[in-house]
């Protein structure tokens, strides 16, 4: 099973240093290269919801610390939903003595506290738990629409491995025959019908991946 949703096993280091922005939202081109066009939080592709449906989260929200507003290290790469959920939550001190708080992909290994399970977002923490609950993370539509994602993704690869062993067989037929036997221009039918398909899929896959 294909999963694209999966989280991190490690911190991710920031790799860019864009200019410094009057406007946090000038940021997100940069801070969708720089997390791949995923949300940080959900794991969801803007493949999928496409780039409108995301936007630029301030871990540390405005209203708390207004002076990290346009700070690059303080803006993640975020979907409309998980950023709408989140909004203005801070850890207040109670919070954070039970481990209650939205982990920071740069600050913490989010694999530790969230995995996927098919569609499904387990917790391991109880950070993972709370954040799982604060952004809503197993609505059944959610959960259902991943599933749903993760299936279409397998019978493309499936369709890909078969269409590839048939640019395989044919290769070595015609390796064997020759182009002079009397099936050479069946088989040279076959191998290039056969690639045009292994193009289509891998584009496909590339467009579902977000690639």
């Amino acid at each position: 099973m294909i999963n694209p949703f999966h989280y991190p096993k490690a911190k991710h280091s920031r790799k860019l240093h864009p200019p410094a922005y009057a406007n946090y939202r000038q940021y997100k081109p940069e801070l969708r290269e720089e997390f791949e066009g995923q949300c940080v939080y959900c794991r969801m592709l803007d493949a999928v919801k496409g780039r409108e449906g995301f936007g630029v989260d301030h871990y540390r929200p405005k209203k708390h610390f207004p002076h990290l507003a346009t700070e690059y290290f303080n803006l993640f790469y975020c979907c409309n939903r998980c950023n709408s959920l989140k909004w203005n939550f801070w850890p207040s001190r109670i919070n954070r003595a039970n481990g209650q708080f939205v982990p920071n992909p740069c600050e913490h290994v989010m694999f530790d506290h969230l995995r996927y399970r098919g569609g499904a977002i387990e917790a391991n923490s109880n950070a993972g738990e709370w954040t799982a609950e604060l952004l809503l993370l197993n609505d059944a539509l959610a959960v259902n629409f991943r599933e749903a994602y993760i299936k279409a993704l397998d019978l493309v690869f499936a369709q890909l491995r078969a269409s590839k062993a048939t640019v395989a067989e044919a290769k070595t037929q015609i390796a064997k025959k020759g182009l002079v036997s009397p099936d050479s221009d069946r088989v040279a039918t076959a191998l290039k019908r056969a690639e045009e398909n292994v193009k289509g899929l891998e584009d496909q896959l590339k467009a579902l991946l977000g690639q």
